[in-house]
């Protein structure tokens, strides 16, 4: 994968499992929602200071940010999942 396209994977997988909305990282860096959302759409070429700026918005790594590794780069995503299912199991069965 390109590093530009794994970079805006991981930041928008990062955001999400952060609970931050596009406005709170927008508001934590600097940048624009327009700008962070053509980043998790489009993935722009980034300059190090923007890819500095999301790091520091995102409270991550570097590897985080830029790895490959999705288990590495959500700790507890699957706790998290599975918690959701619950649920939604559970409203489901209240339906």
């Amino acid at each position: 994968m390109v590093l530009g396209k794994r970079v805006a994977k991981n930041a928008k997988a990062i955001r999400i499992a952060r609970g931050l909305s596009k406005q709170d990282l927008a508001d934590k860096t600097g940048l624009t929602v327009r700008y962070i959302s053509r980043l998790e759409n489009t993935a722009p070429n980034l300059t190090l200071e923007v890819i500095e700026k999301i790091i520091r918005g995102l409270s991550c790594s570097t590897s985080d940010l830029m790895g490959d590794n999705e288990e590495n780069l959500i700790p507890g995503a699957k706790e998290i999942l599975d918690q959701t299912i619950q649920v939604l199991k559970s409203l489901r069965s209240r339906l």
